[in-house]
């Protein structure tokens, strides 16, 4: 046999904590599956939802807001992309791009010339009036009143009524950065406001000319701008009053309810918590607004991340919640309170429906939908997704509608039978035909297939949950048991199973994998499984090996092919050489921070426990000297620990299993782990059986080390942390009183020799 003692240091009190590290927050752990842009489109994304102030995602790359790159495609008749115009409009000039730009070829031949015009005089406009600190650039002033001169001459003098509107434009514009109140006003009321066509340029000159305007009027013209224009919202949004106090005068300047409605509205988006009483007031002045559409979907994104986030992702809702003045519900047990306003926001929400003509009630049904979905109301669910099927009419709708169908119908099914199984992938087809209509796809599909992980969770199926989490894709999306280092991998599937299964649940995870004739959803779910096989067998007897099931752990390992606990790189996923690197049956007394292997005996895991079990068969047979083997029993239990030296025997990680469902940490049973309980038992028949008062000595020094381990995993807070400290000199004082003569030679190592030896009698 490969063992040794080694007594490495007698005094250590290491208390156990669990491991820190950087995670990500925000957005990144915030789930949604009520597509935000569903109301708005990306003109308004800045004011989704998010978890910090400003939304991070466009679903589209233009440069320039699309309420203008329409306006212009329009302008030419819808000869050219959005794209392309966006390129030729707002990019920087680039040869290698514009020269096969279509637009501008259409240029060159002289066509629209007065538009072609126009675009050169705006970028040079832009150029003047861009500020640039890291190169010291300043607006350029001088060449301002140039342009100004120049947008006047060119309004005069062009024939096309639309570029001469956006000549008239560039007036207010200059004027405005030149703090000319009187020619912003001039000419935004005698020339711009008078043009009979709608058109943002009118939006935006409005805008200009309120923010030259004292506090109320000021307020007043730009709440009717938010209205109107949703590419200037996130600047009104930012320099907007935070409160109604400070808006009375705005509100008394308000003509009807539409505009007092625009008013409310931005405050109910400045709100980052509960605005439920505001959607409801602005429901009753301007039921039809599109600004309310985009609060109802704005508050559902909340609630999915105060009810959901933490339930699907394992990591708490992505805002910020330091400001408990304001959050503090977000902490409540249970999420009792969250559910209560879910509750209430949904009967306010069929309130206005019902009482209201809102601008797209195929939405509200569809988020009525989602909120009996949230609730666990399968009737309403399906009440609500008929209403909203029957007046959807985009796709981005119906691609809605289908995820929150697909969804219910997986919650709510209990039965893994083909015809099921079809419908699950018959629905994930179908949401993909949606991809180019749902909101941020990626994330949005991977957040599809976790929900549908997490619900085999509740249900207690790891195998289910293990295979659906290792289809999720890592985009921008991070959650419990993610592997960083690849977007879909089984790693996921892995590190569930490694935090939650017994070996009750491995078993069925392999009685499935080994499955003679699988479904066609069966075979998705195990593609890509087969190359990490060993990897997931060496999870199957590890599992046994941590119920101390040694038998049945030899047995599995026994299956695995001996190279793959000599790989000593990822080729089988995990370094197995470079961990199974330590002898487990040295005496261990100062834990995991010991520098290395002492006797240079190692063991792979099929060798470590066909040990053990030999070692407790002599044990019970009465050969060979029986205190000596009870202490290599002990010291392979005790190395098995969070304080030993070879916690990867029964561990992937040093600390806590990593996440949970529902709670911080996995559900499997760590107590074998962390408390030393079965160390502490050979160590006792080490001390009985020992042979003389000097290694009973030692065996018991072994025993307070389990004890003060055991004390400090269920030490619960500092005071009890402080009652372990005084526990561990009540120990210290019973093992003097015990062994006197013993005690002072066994608070360090200058006698190790003699004790370590002392077991030969």
């Amino acid at each position: 046999m490969k063992r040794s003692i080694l007594f490495l240091a007698l005094l250590s009190s290491t208390f156990i904590a669990k491991p820190c590290a950087w995670g990500p927050e925000g957005d990144y752990i915030r789930f949604c599956l009520f597509s935000q842009d569903l109301a708005g489109g990306t003109d308004m994304s800045d004011l989704f939802y998010s978890a910090h102030q400003f939304n991070w995602y466009k679903v589209d790359e233009y440069s320039g807001p699309n309420e203008n790159l329409n306006e212009w495609y329009n302008y030419f008749e819808g000869k050219f992309t959005i794209a392309d115009i966006d390129m030729v409009i707002y990019d920087k000039p680039n040869q290698d791009k514009y020269k096969n730009s279509p637009l501008i070829k259409h240029f060159e031949d002289g066509r629209s010339a007065e538009a072609a015009e126009y675009i050169r005089f705006s970028k040079l406009l832009e150029e003047q009036l861009r500020i640039d600190y890291w190169e010291e650039k300043e607006m350029d002033l001088e060449g301002m009143k140039q342009s100004l001169d120049l947008a006047v001459n060119r309004y005069n003098s062009v024939v096309d009524e639309t570029i001469k509107l956006r000549y008239a434009f560039q007036v207010v514009v200059i004027s405005y950065y030149l703090n000319n109140e009187k020619v912003v006003e001039e000419w935004y009321k005698k020339v711009i406001l008078p043009y009979p066509k709608e058109s943002v340029i009118k939006v935006w000159a409005e805008f200009y000319y309120g923010n030259m305007k004292d506090y109320d009027d000021r307020f007043y013209i730009l709440s009717k701008v938010f209205d109107d224009s949703k590419s200037k919202n996130r600047y009104i949004f930012q320099k907007f009053p935070e409160n109604r106090d400070q808006l009375k005068g705005v509100l008394q300047k308000c003509q009807n309810n539409k505009e007092r409605a625009a008013v409310l509205s931005i405050l109910a988006y400045k709100n980052p918590a509960r605005a439920n009483d505001q959607i409801l007031e602005i429901a009753q002045l301007n039921a039809g607004d599109e600004l309310l559409d985009i609060l109802f979907v704005r508050e559902i994104n909340k609630l999915e991340d105060w009810y959901l986030s933490r339930k699907h992702l394992g990591m708490g809702p992505g805002i910020n919640t330091w400001n408990d003045d304001v959050f503090g519900f977000i902490a409540d047990k249970n999420f009792e309170s969250d559910k209560t306003y879910l509750k209430k926001f949904k009967g306010t929400a069929q309130k206005i429906v019902d009482s209201y003509t809102v601008d797209n009630p195929a939405l509200w049904h569809a988020g009525i939908a989602y909120m009996e979905y949230m609730l666990d109301n399968e009737k309403g669910t399906e009440k609500s997704l008929k209403k909203a099927s029957k007046l959807a009419k985009t796709p981005e709708m119906k691609g809605q509608i289908a995820v929150i169908s697909m969804l219910s119908r997986v919650k709510n099914q209990a039965d893994w039978s083909e015809g099921f199984q079809q419908e699950i992938a018959d629905g994930l087809k179908e949401i993909e035909s949606y991809k180019d209509h749902l909101y941020d796809f990626q994330r949005f599909y991977a957040q599809i297939v976790l929900a549908i992980s997490n619900k085999y969770m509740d249900e207690g199926d790891l195998t289910l949950a293990a295979l659906f989490r290792a289809k999720v894709m890592g985009h921008n999306l991070n959650f419990t048991y993610q592997y960083w280092g690849e977007e879909e991998s089984p790693y996921q599937a892995f590190r569930l199973l490694d935090a939650n299964a017994n070996s009750e649940d491995m078993t069925a995870f392999f009685d499935f994998w080994n499955k003679p004739n699988k479904t066609e959803m069966e075979t998705w779910l195990m593609k890509g499984m087969e190359p990490w096989r060993w990897r997931f067998m060496d999870l199957w007897g590890t599992s046994f090996l941590r119920e101390d099931n040694l038998q049945a752990a030899y047995e599995i390992y026994q299956k695995i092919p001996s190279e793959v606990w000599y790989s000593d790189d990822a080729t089988y996923h995990y370094y197995y050489k470079q961990e199974l690197r330590n002898d487990p049956f040295e005496t261990n007394m100062i834990g995991r921070g010991y520098g290395g292997n002492k006797t240079g005996s190692t063991y792979t895991k099929p060798e470590f426990v066909n040990e053990i079990m030999a070692l407790k068969q002599q044990l019970e047979s009465g050969e060979g000297n029986k205190s000596y083997i009870a202490l290599l029993l002990g010291n392979a239990y005790y190395n098995m620990t969070y304080n030993g030296n070879s916690y990867y025997y029964t561990e992937y990680s040093w600390g806590y299993v990593w996440g949970g469902y529902h709670e911080s940490e996995g559900t499997r049973n760590q107590d074998y782990y962390y408390n030393s309980e079965r160390a502490l038992k050979y160590y006792k028949l080490a001390e009985d059986y020992a042979p003389n008062d000097d290694y009973a000595a030692f065996c018991h020094r072994m025993q307070l080390k389990c004890l003060r381990d055991k004390a400090y995993h269920d030490a619960d807070g500092y005071e009890e942390y402080k009652k372990v400290k005084n526990y561990q000199g009540d120990l210290w004082e019973n093992f003097v009183k015990k062994y006197p003569d013993h005690a002072e030679k066994l608070q360090n190592c200058d006698h190790y020799l003699h004790y370590s030896q002392a077991w030969k009698g």
